[in-house]
C-alpha cells in the first residue's frame, strides 16, 4: 500500500503542471485568433498556427519576440499632423492635391507621406568620395541642423572621421541628431560617441534591443540610409559609414559598387518629414516640422518609404507600378536577390511583353553563402522567363536601384528580397520623366559591366546535392 505522505508531496507539482499545461492551451488559441485576424500570407499564417499549437509556449514566446509590426499611438497623430501640412503645402503652392491622371506620377502624387515634388536639382554620386565628400561640405555649412539616419555605422577610420564631422558641427551650435540601427551597428559603443554627446549632439540608437516597447526587436531594422542637412540638402541611397563605403574597396583589391543621389529642393522636405517620423519611433519627441526648401531645378521626385510602422508600403507599390509600366528595358541592381514571388512574377511578365529585364547581383565569391545558395533557387525560373542575370565575379555589388525605359530612376535602401520588402525600415527616391538623371545611372552600369559575368542555365546545379541545397537555403530566405 502506498505512503500517503509520498502521493501528498508530488500533488502540488503536477497540479502546476496541469495549470501551466491548460493555460498554455488557451493562449495559443487566442493567438492563433489574432494570427488569424491579423492577415499576412497563407503560408506565414499556417507556419504560425502549426508552431503555436504544437508548442504553446514556445510558439507564444517566438511570436512576442519577433513582431512584424510597430504600433505607435504618438507617431499615427505625427503622420496625420504632417499630412495636413502637406496638403496646406500644395495648397500654398498652387499645386492640385489630387493625384494627376494615371500611373506612377499619380501613384506618387496620392500617396500618404510621399508626394511627387517638382523643382528639385539631383546629383547621381556613384562613389563612395563623391558622397563622403560632398556630406563633408555640407555638415561643415551647416547653420541649423544635420539629421542622420544609418543602418550600419562603423567606428573604423571612416566612421571615426564622420563622427568627427558631427562633433565639429554640434561644437558650433547645429543641432546634431543620429539616428543608427541597434542590430547593424553593433560595433559602436557609448565611447565612440562621447566626444559627439559632450558636445551637445544627440545619438540615440533605433529598437534596441531591450526596448521599451518589445525586448527583443533583432527582426525589425532600420535599414535606411539618410542624411539631410538644414532641411535643404539630402542624400539618400545605400550607402552606409565605414571603410568600404567610403574607399569603395573590399580589402586591398575588390572594389564595392554602391549609389547615392543628393538632391536640392522641395523634396528635401519629405526626407526631413521621414526623419521626423523615424526620431519620434526612436525617443518618442516630435520634432518641428519646417517649410520645404525653394525649388532649384527641374527634376520631379517622390520619396517613397516602407516599413513595419505602416500599412501599406509607398516604396513597393513604386517598384511594382514602375515596373508594370515599363516598355523597353528594366535595369535592376541588388545585392540580394531572393524576390518575393510577386515581383518575380512582375519581372517575368514584362519579358513576357517584350521588356528587356536585366539584373544585376552577386556571385559566390562576393556573398555568403547561405545566402548566395538561397538567390540561386531562383534563377532557373527567371532564366526560363528571359531575365538576364548578371553576377560580380570579385567585386561586391551593393548598390540597390531600379531604371525604367532610360527614364525613371529609383535609388534607395532596400534590397530585392523578403527582409526588406516586409520587415525593414526602408528608403528610396524616384525620380520620373528623368532621362537626365537615368543617362547618367546606365553609363554608370554599363562601365560596371565589366566586373559581372552573365549567368546561363548551364552555370545552374544539376547534381542533387547541390539543388537540395539551394532548397534548404531558401527556405531561410524569409530570416536572412
Amino acid at each position: 500500500m502506498p505512503d500517503p505522505a509520498a502521493v501528498d508531496v508530488g500533488t502540488p507539482w503536477q497540479a502546476v503542471a496541469v495549470g501551466v499545461a491548460v493555460l498554455g492551451e488557451i493562449l495559443a488559441v487566442v493567438f492563433v485568433y489574432r494570427v488569424l485576424v491579423r492577415g499576412g500570407s497563407p503560408a506565414s499564417t499556417l507556419l504560425w498556427m502549426a508552431v503555436i499549437l504544437v508548442t504553446p509556449w514556445l510558439g507564444l514566446l517566438l511570436y512576442y519576440l519577433l513582431p512584424r509590426r510597430l504600433q505607435l499611438r504618438r507617431l499615427r497623430r505625427v503622420r496625420v499632423r504632417g499630412a495636413r501640412l502637406r496638403r496646406g503645402r500644395a495648397r500654398g503652392a498652387g499645386r492640385d492635391a489630387d493625384p494627376p491622371g494615371c500611373g506612377l506620377q499619380a501613384l506618387l502624387a496620392g500617396a500618404d507621406g510621399a508626394g511627387l515634388d517638382g523643382g528639385n536639382e539631383v546629383e547621381w554620386l556613384p562613389g563612395g568620395e563623391d558622397f563622403f565628400r560632398g556630406a563633408a561640405v555640407a555638415i561643415a555649412a551647416a547653420r541649423a541642423e544635420v539629421h542622420c539616419v544609418v543602418y550600419i555605422f562603423r567606428p573604423d577610420a571612416a566612421g571615426l572621421r564622420f563622427l568627427d564631422l558631427l562633433t565639429a558641427a554640434a561644437r558650433s551650435g547645429v543641432a546634431v541628431r543620429l539616428l543608427y540601427d541597434s542590430f547593424g551597428s553593433f560595433g559602436l559603443k557609448a565611447s565612440h560617441l562621447a566626444p559627439l554627446r559632450a558636445a551637445g549632439g544627440r545619438a540615440v540608437p533605433f529598437l534596441p534591443l531591450l526596448w521599451k516597447r518589445r525586448p527583443f526587436t533583432v527582426n525589425l531594422r532600420n535599414h535606411r540610409k539618410l542624411l539631410v542637412v538644414d532641411g535643404e540638402l539630402g542624400f539618400v541611397g545605400g550607402r552606409n559609414v565605414g571603410d568600404e563605403y567610403f574607399t569603395d574597396r573590399v580589402g586591398k583589391s575588390r572594389y564595392w559598387l554602391d549609389a547615392m543621389l543628393a538632391i536640392r529642393g522641395p523634396a528635401v522636405g519629405r526626407l526631413q518629414d521621414l526623419f521626423v517620423e523615424d526620431w519620434c519611433t526612436a525617443t518618442d519627441e516630435v520634432l518641428a516640422v519646417a517649410a520645404p526648401p525653394a525649388p532649384r531645378g527641374d527634376c520631379r521626385i517622390g520619396v517613397v518609404c516602407s516599413g513595419p510602422d505602416r500599412e501599406d508600403s509607398d516604396l513597393w507599390f513604386a517598384v511594382f507600378q514602375a515596373i508594370g509600366e515599363a516598355t523597353a528595358t528594366i535595369e535592376l541592381s541588388s545585392p540580394y536577390l531572393v524576390l518575393p514571388p510577386t515581383l518575380a512574377f512582375a519581372l517575368r511578365l514584362a519579358v513576357a511583353r517584350g521588356v528587356r529585364v536585366r539584373i544585376y547581383t552577386n556571385g559566390p565569391k562576393a556573398e555568403a553563402a547561405v545566402l548566395y545558395h538561397a538567390q540561386r533557387s531562383h534563377y532557373a525560373r527567371l532564366l526560363g522567363a528571359g531575365i538576364e542575370l548578371y553576377e560580380t565575379v570579385e567585386q561586391y555589388n551593393h548598390a540597390k536601384l531600379l531604371v525604367v525605359d532610360a527614364r525613371n530612376v529609383l535609388v534607395g535602401s532596400a534590397n530585392m528580397d523578403l527582409r526588406s520588402a516586409h520587415l525593414n525600415f526602408e528608403v528610396a527616391a524616384v525620380a520620373v520623366d528623368a532621362p537626365q538623371l537615368a543617362a547618367q545611372v546606365l553609363a554608370t552600369m554599363d562601365r560596371r559591366r565589366a566586373d559581372f559575368r552573365r549567368v546561363t542555365e548551364a552555370d545552374l546545379p544539376t547534381r542533387p546535392p547541390w539543388r537540395a541545397v539551394d532548397g534548404f537555403c531558401a527556405l531561410l530566405s524569409p530570416l536572412l
